[in-house]
């Protein structure tokens, strides 16, 4: 079942994990900001942060809305897009404070991706919180996240709300779940399914087919592709000379990701080039990539939004110049050779006189 969704037939982004190993964490979040500058005059319709605690190597970025509001101000079309914040580790107050104010700083641009946790598990315990409980803690939250940004009277309180409010951004909520009935869940909510890590016939496809189905299943007047229906995945996009320097730039990612490839009915003892199959990274000449992303069962033509993961973990494949190749290769050859249409790079707005200065400066005249 496919939905439709964009300009074309999908929307396109890209997702960083935030690495840069070694390298001052300034400069790495500085260079976020320039991929974001990157992908909108690329036509990109949204860039997607990831957020990890308590990492110093892989995944260096605790606060997302943080960085996003910087990109904000950079940009003035790409939306912005969160894969993902832990939601149980968060204060729904809190989280719902900061989202609404981005989303008014940035003219509705927020695409808020939400999870679980698994990966963060061990960071659960520094937060006061449970891990085990973990998607009781993400419905909770998410209930609660949506009452306060819609408007309703916080519990507890004389007739306090939040302030700003920001009822539309609800609509914008993407449930990322490794679960059939966290996909189904998040279809009886309304949200977004965003699908992250695992094979995508056996874990990916699954899940999608479970949100649609559940999609459809709360809409019974809808007899096709379910309206509405949001179906997001991310897999990386890794275009090279030749899958073997990609194999080499990708090291350490692999490394990383092999203790996984048990759980998803994998040998850990792949070759390099099965593991990246593995991981759904999409890697090698243009044309090979073109023909792997065409062929995947959750590849773009199955999705709403299809996220490229551009960035890897060391080296080359961290490097700032070779992800913005990258990323220009995906928007100008991969991208549309699959039925994508850049978003048109917005027009400049004026740059305002500057006003005529008050206080100190102006009283020294």
């Amino acid at each position: 079942m496919t939905v439709s969704g964009g300009p074309g037939p999908f929307r396109l982004g890209f997702l960083t994990h935030v690495h840069g190993r070694g390298r001052p964490v300034g400069a790495v979040y500085r260079e976020l900001v320039e991929l974001f500058v990157a992908g909108e005059e690329l036509g990109f319709d949204g860039g997607w942060l990831a957020q990890h605690h308590f990492s110093p190597d892989y995944g260096r970025l605790p606060s997302p809305l943080l960085l996003l509001a910087a990109a904000a101000q950079a940009t003035r079309r790409i939306e912005l897009g969160t894969a993902v914040v832990v939601l149980p580790l968060e204060d729904p107050i809190r989280l719902a404070e900061d989202a609404a104010v981005l989303d008014a700083l940035s003219g509705g641009r927020l695409q808020l991706g939400l999870g679980t946790g698994g990966p963060s598990t061990p960071a659960f315990g520094a937060f006061g919180r449970d891990a085990a409980r973990r998607r009781e803690l993400f419905a909770q939250a998410r209930s609660r996240l949506r009452d306060l940004l819609v408007g309703e009277q916080i519990a507890g309180t004389d007739g306090l709300r939040l302030h700003p409010s920001a009822p539309t951004l609800t609509s914008r909520f993407w449930d990322s779940t490794t679960s059939a009935d966290g996909a189904r869940a998040a279809a009886r909510a309304g949200d977004g399914l965003l699908l992250g890590i695992g094979p995508a016939a056996s874990a990916q496809r699954p899940l999608a087919d479970a949100y649609l189905a559940a999609h459809l299943a709360a809409r019974p007047a809808v007899h096709s592709a379910p309206a509405g229906a949001r179906l997001a995945v991310s897999h990386g996009v890794f275009p090279g000379p030749d899958r073997l320097t990609a194999r080499v730039d990708l090291a350490p990612d692999i490394a990383r990701f092999r203790p996984y490839l048990g759980h998803f009915g994998f040998s850990p003892d792949l070759d390099d080039g099965a593991a990246l199959d593995a991981m759904n990274v999409h890697h090698g000449p243009v044309g090979v990539v073109i023909h792997s992303l065409a062929t995947n069962p959750v590849g773009p033509a199955a999705v709403s939004y299809f996220i490229a993961a551009v960035q890897g973990e060391a080296g080359a494949a961290a490097d700032l110049d070779a992800t913005l190749r990258r990323m220009e290769l995906i928007a100008t050859e991969i991208a549309p050779a699959l039925g994508w249409r850049p978003a048109p790079v917005p027009v400049p707005a004026p740059v305002p006189d500057r006003p005529t200065p008050i206080g100190p400066e102006r009283n020294s005249r």
